[in-house]
């Protein structure tokens, strides 16, 4: 029992963001009760791209968290973690047609860098641990570790039941306890219709024995490709995509495969209701993705919804915010999940830190938190909705994925920068949302513009105004007239769709970033940048 204690905040969820967020706040003192959720195991993401990386390791140098800059250089994580999460060394993209075996044309494969450390994080040792990491820096876990069966808020606190009858009170509760968030509940803010573009059924789980796709079909076929296995490899199709992520890479021992499915419920709406049934069903269209299923069994249980997506009303008040999961669930695709996380948790803590300094949990100091979140939300939403868009046709896909690589690689370089600038200067100012987007740094002149135009030329696409491959060309064009757009990696001929950052193509990096290239990049592009130079360590 806790009636005499009040915790400062209390989180509802333990999975990674919220066991992240903990850490931070209780290592800069503040009182932290951690409660489970009570609908169990909730489905996360499980692959990471190097901007979340950049993420990370601001979030460890920032808030002097060590164990977080592991997430973005795994050879730091404890061997439970390290030994049962897999190393990703490239993100693939195969473009499938229903009946038809794979046409090695179809593919694009971005091979990431050889000193970044991309992983597929499993999720159930990933997020004990990070519940650890918090408890280490003095989060409380309740004994028993109940859950939450109701939240009520007051002018004076916030006060947690839980399910073995304890009670609990709290200056302000943030809950990211997912799909049957207690405090959604009590306050009735699920909308009855997700305010997204994006819609999908998902089918997701882990698998035992799924078949590596270069062990069926030939990896000699697909010019300079790496293998597909040794990193996040996506099977598109019209209406959808099949996202694999073997864990047994790099030093990983385990062998399960990460499985999701996600896909447009109205055109495949022929598919059973049974979730074994449906994927069977699904793959067994795609001779050349169902060789890898045939011996592959599921292993523990399938999460699945016919509507993944889900949103809520409002997301903050006075003492409560709606965070991660619970203000919103949207697909997983693209790294999407741990990314936001990331980037709420640097958002989100030194706004909760000054609140606690002034006693101040008010709805107006939460609110731009809140907001923030809410442009995120629709930012990712546009992203995974052109690439539904985009899934259809590969000339589209194409064009598509050089613009979210683009967007992701600057972003990584520019948060990069930021920090060491904020470091040097003994500020963090620079890192603080900013008006009118989802950026929290500032990034190159014209990426947001570049990204609006795919988006909205995507939008005619959906739409039926404008046909894919008119869409193709003017993105192409696009990326062929932008300047900040780095000419060594050709991101504007259809033909270069395989990417490898060898040592001539960083010099050559380099000196365009020293000669030609706009202003505000030359501070991102530097060679500790190309090299990825670790952080320094946090004391």
């Amino acid at each position: 029992m806790h009636r005499a204690v009040k915790f400062d905040v209390a989180i509802l969820g333990t999975h990674l963001s919220c066991g992240l967020l903990a850490a931070v706040l209780a290592r800069h003192h503040l009182r932290v009760v951690l409660f489970d959720s009570d609908q169990g195991e909730e489905l996360g993401g499980e692959t990471t791209v190097p901007y979340t990386a950049e993420a990370f390791f601001t979030l460890a140098r920032r808030f002097g968290v060590p164990e977080i800059a592991g997430f973005g250089l795994t050879s730091g994580l404890p061997d439970p973690v390290r030994l049962t999460s897999g190393v990703k060394r490239s993100l693939g993209f195969l473009h499938h047609t229903a009946g038809a075996e794979h046409d090695p044309r179809r593919s694009v494969q971005f091979n990431v860098p050889g000193e970044h450390a991309e992983w597929h994080p499993y999720r159930p040792f990933v997020d004990q641990y990070v519940v650890d990491v918090a408890r280490r820096y003095g989060a409380v876990l309740p004994d028993g570790r109940p859950c939450v069966t109701d939240v009520q808020v007051s002018a004076e606190d916030v006060t947690i039941l839980a399910d073995d009858g304890s009670l609990y009170r709290a200056r302000c509760v943030i809950d990211g306890s997912g799909t049957d968030s207690p405090l959604v509940r009590r306050l009735g803010l699920l909308d009855a219709e997700p305010r997204l573009v994006s819609r999908s059924r998902v089918l997701a789980s882990h698998m035992l024995g799924v078949t590596p796709f270069e062990e069926h079909t030939p990896l000699d076929r697909y010019d300079s490709a790496t293998p597909w296995s040794a990193g996040t490899l996506s099977h598109l199709f019209e209406g959808g995509w099949l996202q694999v992520a073997h864990f047994a890479t790099g030093s990983s021992l385990n062998p399960l495969t990460s499985v999701v499915a996600s896909f447009d419920a109205e055109r495949f709406a022929d598919l059973p209701a049974d979730p074994e049934r449906a994927f069977r069903a699904l793959v067994g269209r795609f001779p050349s993705i169902e060789r890898s299923f045939r011996g592959a069994a599921v292993s523990g249980r399938w999460h699945t919804d016919r509507r993944f997506q889900r949103t809520v009303r409002q997301t903050a008040g006075d003492r409560w915010l709606l965070f991660d999961r619970s203000a919103s669930r949207n697909d997983l695709f693209l790294s999407r999940d741990l990314t936001m996380s990331a980037e709420m948790i640097n958002v989100l803590a030194p706004v909760l830190l000054r609140a606690a300094e002034l006693d101040d949990w008010s709805q107006s100091r939460l609110s731009p938190v809140a907001s923030f979140q809410n442009q995120l939300i629709g930012f990712h939403d546009r992203l995974l909705a052109s690439a539904r868009v985009a899934a259809s046709d590969f000339r589209l896909w194409n064009a598509y994925s050089r613009v979210w690589l683009l967007w992701s690689m600057l972003s990584a370089l520019s948060l990069k920068a930021a920090r060491n600038d904020s470091l040097a200067a003994g500020s963090w100012d620079r890192l603080a949302p900013q008006a009118g987007g989802p950026w929290w740094f500032d990034v190159p002149r014209g990426l947001p513009e570049l990204l609006n135009m795919m988006f909205d030329l995507l939008d005619e696409v959906r739409a039926g105004s404008l046909a894919s491959v008119t869409a193709a060309d003017r993105i192409f064009g696009a990326l062929r007239r932008a300047d900040f757009v780095p000419p060594v990696y050709r991101f504007a001929d259809p033909k270069a769709r395989y990417y490898h950052f060898r040592f001539a193509n960083r010099l050559r990096m380099l000196m365009w970033a020293r000669t030609s290239a706009p202003p505000e990049l030359r501070r991102a592009i530097s060679t500790e940048n190309l090299t990825n130079v670790p952080p320094a360590p946090v004391h």
